[in-house]
């Protein structure tokens, strides 16, 4: 097989070989990585392509890009730079993920890329787990071990968005025990580094999986129909489960705490729902609250919550357009791939976990997490056309075999 060699393939491949190191060691990195992989795959025919079919899911997508960008205008926070890091994060990072699956070369380089970056990370990972984090430890020794231990959690994070799409790809290549795995080191690496947000994450996304198989149409639209419906009804519905006192006793320390927060938030996003308070305002809040009987922030940078964060910061536009944009993704993605069990469940299990992930860990602008999510789609979109993937190494070498 011969793949010619463009800028934007190199692009490719330099950076799917420098994930693992950089996703172990923290994966902060990762969104220059992919922004200038992007840069390089512009391309006026992916530009035209792009908007050949007037996309919905993407109109309402760069819209809403564009409206929380223009909210920094009445931010109380005095740095809006993060206004142009999220357009070009997000601008770069489709680039990318359209270039690498523009064609039948462009996908198989992106499978072959993406199992070697898979299989370097688990690695690299395997090393953090089972050795006490010396790589990590070694970059930082002065640091504590519970802020150390981040830096491979969101290496996690990152295997993540291999993990689906390879396992979607090994059964729709009738390898069903490879499949099984690669979710068997998903599974191992979502319970280690002390993150019950991953585990629950990775449960979800199997779930999701298997819901997917079974219905790829219905899983995929109920998905997207649900994280769309919990972006809308976030400030509502979390003040209706944190009344519940029960529920909020029987919660983990760590989301105890971000119970508190997401209390403090709905309460302001009542106050000011329609616009929001601007891009980062979470960031100026010198507000505190008592959790625990300690005196805390009320808002630690950021709410710890994508839906509640939108809200509060762009408002009920801001969340209007980014449901939208789910909404309207998820019927192209069921549309698509209804007659593809394999590629709807990869497709729906990333959605899953990484729905979790936003709506209990990460804040909606960092850079790193929005270029996750964005290489998680363009590995997903790789693995999901049958059309070319019959033609690869693994089903030519299994059908040898018989």
């Amino acid at each position: 097989m011969q793949i010619p060699v463009r800028a934007d393939t190199g692009a490719r491949f330099l950076m799917f070989a420098l994930v693992p190191a950089a996703a172990s060691g923290g994966a902060l990195a990762l969104a220059l990585m992919v922004a200038l992989a992007g840069l390089l795959s512009l391309r006026l025919s992916l530009l035209r392509q792009a908007f050949d079919n007037r996309p919905l899911w993407l109109i309402f997508l760069l819209l809403f890009v564009a409206w929380a960008a223009a909210t920094s205008q009445y931010s109380p926070y005095s740095d809006h730079s993060q206004a142009a890091k999220l357009a070009l994060t997000v601008g770069f990072g489709l680039a990318f993920a359209a270039a690498a699956g523009a064609d039948p070369g462009a996908r198989r380089l992106t499978r072959s890329v993406t199992i070697a970056a898979f299989v370097v990370l688990a690695c690299l990972l395997a090393i953090e787990a089972l050795a006490g984090m010396p790589l990590n430890r070694n970059v930082n020794p002065d640091e504590v071990y519970w802020v150390v231990e981040r830096n491979p959690a969101r290496g996690v994070v990152v295997l993540f968005g291999l993990v689906w799409a390879i396992a979607a790809g090994a059964f729709s290549d009738e390898r069903p025990r490879l499949g099984f795995v690669v979710l068997a080191i998903g599974g191992y690496f979502a319970a280690q580094f002390d993150q019950l947000a991953n585990v629950a994450a990775y449960g979800l996304g199997i779930a999701g999986f298997l819901f997917a198989f079974m219905a790829p149409r219905a899983a995929l639209m109920l998905c997207s129909f649900g994280m769309a419906g919990w972006m809308l009804g976030a400030p509502f519905l979390t003040p209706l489960l944190l009344s519940n006192q029960s529920f909020v006793g029987a919660l983990p320390e760590s989301l105890a705490h971000r119970a508190g927060i997401w209390g403090y938030v709905c309460e302001r996003i009542a106050e000011q729902p329609w616009l929001g308070r601007g891009l980062d305002a979470s960031r100026t809040v010198t507000d505190t609250i008592v959790l625990n009987g300690q005196t805390v922030k009320a808002i630690p940078l950021h709410p710890h919550s994508a839906s509640l964060q939108i809200w509060y910061e762009t408002g009920l536009v801001g969340a209007g357009l980014a449901a939208a944009a789910l909404v309207f993704g998820g019927f192209k993605l069921a549309s698509m791939l209804a007659n593809n069990r394999a590629a709807a469940a990869g497709s729906c299990a990333a959605l899953l976990a990484y729905g979790v992930l936003a709506n209990v860990s990460f804040g909606a602008w960092q850079e790193w997490w929005n270029a996750t999510m964005l290489l998680a789609a363009s590995t997903v979109a790789a693995f999901a056309s049958q059309v070319d993937y019959r033609a690869g190494a693994w089903h030519v070498a299994n059908a040898a075999r018989r």
